[in-house]
């Protein structure tokens, strides 16, 4: 487990976990929340103007949270504590291969919740040619070793 105390302001962390984004689970997650023809019927998502079909934001939103549990060395997390400059920056298709990978940009001490700290990194989905998908600043409150 990876405390408070563990985590370097700085440091990147490359989650070893990778997720293949597959047609069907395309389908499937857009069928159940986000059902714009894009996301739903190949044929349809042809004449986008993606030029097929993509993983929803919400698909990719969830992707991180899975490779994010993909860890060795866990964050000993207490809660998330919020989400910042979600923003979208590239499609993701079938066949395609992403990865995780955050930078803590800053850490302090919770004032309000005794044996937490409170950390802030700039997470990036990234798919196999390098390219930045999705980005956000995640807030998250952690615990400590128990000081």
């Amino acid at each position: 487990m990876k405390y408070y105390e563990d985590i370097e302001v700085g440091a990147d962390v490359d989650f070893p976990g990778r997720y293949h984004v597959t047609q069907e689970n395309i389908v499937a997650v857009g069928r159940e929340w986000d059902p714009f023809p894009f996301h739903t019927d190949p044929e349809a998502a042809r004449d986008s103007a993606f030029g097929g079909l993509v993983a929803s934001t919400v698909h990719l939103f969830a992707i991180t949270v899975k490779l994010g549990h993909s860890a060795t060395d866990l964050i000993a997390a207490v809660s998330s504590l919020g989400i910042d400059e979600f923003r979208n920056l590239a499609p993701a298709y079938a066949g395609d291969v992403l990865r995780m990978r955050c930078t803590y940009l800053d850490k302090r001490r919770s004032k309000s919740r005794p044996g937490t700290g409170i950390t802030r990194s700039s997470c990036e989905l990234i798919n196999q040619d390098d390219k930045v998908l999705l980005r956000y600043i995640s807030t998250a409150l952690v615990e400590t070793r128990g000081d």
